[in-house]
Parts: C-alpha cells; structure tokens; sequence
C-alpha cells in the first residue's frame, strides 16, 4: 500500500546535500553515488527528503546501495516502497538481477526474495563498482535476487495469490497478440479491424505499465492464457480517478474463471492505487463477457446504439461500471503502479 503522505520520484542533482545527509545520518557511505544519481529514488514527505534507495547498472546486473529512511519515519514501509520502485527501474533498464551488500540488514531484505550467496560468486561486472573495493567491509554480506522470475515481493502481491497470476512483460507481447488476433479477425467484440503485431502488442503493454496494471495469466504449463489491463477513462484532468478495463483469455481456457481471476486481481489494484470508478465498454451481443464483468461487481449503466461498423452491421456497445470505493471527498491524485508496486 502506498504510505500516507509519502510520494516517490526520481533523484534530481539539487538533491543531493538532503542525500547525503540522510546517508550520513544512516552511517551509508556515499563514495560512488554521485556517479549513478539518474538511478536514484527519493521518498518525500511535507516537502522533505525522508528516505532513498538507489541503483548501480553494471551491464545487465544492478547493485542496490544507499537504502536509507530518516529515523523518525522508520516502520511505516517507506524502505519498502523504495526498493520495490528500484526493482521496477532495474527492470525497465533491462537488467536480469539484482545484488547488495549489508553488514546488519539480511534478515530484512530475506523477507524481500533477496538470498545470500558467496562473495566470490559475484558478477564480474559488480567488482567495478566501489562497493566491492573497500567501501563495504569485507564482512558484508552479498545477497542477489532475480528480477525475471516469479518470486517478486511487491505489495501487490496479496492480490496475485491465484495461481497463475502475475503483471505482465514485454516479452508476453507474442502471446498476448495471438490471444486478440482471433478476437480481431472473428469476431465484434473488438472494434479494432486489424490485428496489432507482436511488436505494436509489446508498445501497448509497455507503455500501460508505468501508469497502471497489465496483469496475465499462465496455464498449468506456463503458457499466457489470459490478460486483463486498465487504460485511461478521459484524457482531462477531472477524470483521473476513473479508468477503463478489459479482459481477455486465450479460446481453450475460457469457461474456467481465468477471465474473473484476472479482473478480481486488477479491480483490487486499481483501488489500492486510489482509483474510484472503473469502466468497461461491451459489443453487443456477448453474454459471456457481460456474466463475467456482473461476477465481479460492474452494473449496467446504458448503451451506445450503433456505435461500431464491423462485419457488415452496426453494432451497439454497452457500458458496464464498478465502484472501486466510495468517492473521497478530497481525493489525492491516484499513485502510479510503478510507484506503487515496483511493475
């Protein structure tokens, strides 16, 4: 969850003596930092800096360092939402895994999905790094962590406790695309007329995730069966608490309730982030997608009559709509599911 009050963005130059202070304060050295402050996090509090986490990109391997929060403010899982947001950046900069060095926090970042392993199995590319040239002790200990497999640790997580479920990657792009080609050329319940590539597919799915969730499904095999995502409602500034849905699932997996996991999962995300209203527009006829959008809470609120050519006929689209919470009177502008989970 996203902590009250608290916000995350990355470092800018001017930062950097309200960094240095608190790595200071901390007993983090700050050898090296300055060299990497474009991968840099800060938390900020009341206009304050209250914590930081930072990044060393050594080829296609990250280095975690300079975890640090304000005392006053330790407990309340800033460190947290720090090194889900490193995580999420090291992905985005296309690295496979992530090291750390620590003397006094193993058990902490344990609980993270980072295990220990033996110095000397460390990367070469992390040996340039001052942290592994006297910086740190030589008692520090290396713990490493994947960023590709299934054992993320994000907030999000209670949400994707359905088997099978997890956000997607650009490299699902293939599979995704082959789900909604047939749903394309088949059929009405897409208005698109023809089938976006894998790599107009791996756009779409990368460009949604910095802002809000793409989730997939996997069959007993591994294998994308399924995906759900939210996009936008309206472009003005009134609507950002408002979002539209979708859902998708592969032709031999549909009647299994891939489709109502997928959108049980988003639907508590899209809350979570501080979303109120969530949205979804149906081609008519389909009582299958209406029996799963119903399942999960959308009513009915109205139909566009005529609204699409495809096929040869009009066709009408209906407006389904779900409340995600009850409307704040004085709502603080959604987080970013980047932000807030570390996508």
């Amino acid at each position: 969850m996203q902590v009250a009050g608290v916000s995350l963005r990355s470092m800018i130059e001017s930062d950097w003596p309200a960094v240095a202070d608190l790595l200071h304060s901390c007993h983090l050295p700050l050898e090296g930092a300055r060299d990497h402050l474009q991968d840099f996090v800060v938390a900020v509090w009341a206009g304050d800096i209250v914590g930081v986490a930072g990044l060393e990109c050594w080829g296609k391997v990250g280095l975690l360092r300079s975890v640090a929060v304000l005392a006053r403010h330790r407990g309340a899982g800033i460190a947290r939402q720090l090194i889900d947001r490193v995580c999420a950046h090291a992905r985005s900069r296309g690295l496979s895994d992530l090291y750390l060095l620590t003397t006094s926090a193993a058990d902490y970042f344990s609980r993270l999905a980072f295990a220990q392993i033996q110095r000397r199995d460390a990367p070469s590319a992390l040996l340039a790094s001052v942290q592994f040239q006297g910086v740190c002790p030589c008692s520090a200990l290396l713990l490493h962590r994947p960023l590709n497999g299934s054992d993320d640790m994000t907030p999000f997580a209670e949400h994707l406790t359905a088997k099978g479920l997890r956000v997607a990657r650009a490299s699902d792009a293939g599979a995704v695309a082959a789900i909604y080609r047939p749903v394309v050329e088949r059929t009405t319940i897409s208005f698109e007329l023809t089938p976006p590539s894998e790599e107009e597919m791996r756009q779409r799915i990368t460009s949604v995730l910095p802002q809000l969730p793409w989730l997939v499904s996997e069959d007993e095999n591994g294998k994308v069966n399924g995906y759900s995502y939210a996009s936008r409602h309206r472009e003005r500034a009134a609507y950002q608490w408002s979002v539209d849905t979708t859902v998708y699932v592969r032709e031999d997996s549909r009647g299994k309730g891939v489709g109502k996991r997928l959108y049980a999962a988003l639907l508590h995300i899209l809350k979570d982030l501080g979303y109120v209203q969530a949205y979804a527009g149906i081609a008519l006829p389909n009582a299958a997608s209406v029996g799963v959008h119903e399942s999960v809470g959308f009513l009915p609120v109205g139909i566009y009559r005529n609204a699409g050519f495809k096929h040869g006929d009009w066709r009408d689209v209906g407006w389904w709509q779900c409340a995600l919470q009850a409307p704040p009177t004085d709502p603080r502008a959604p987080a970013t599911f980047s932000g807030w989970a570390g996508a």
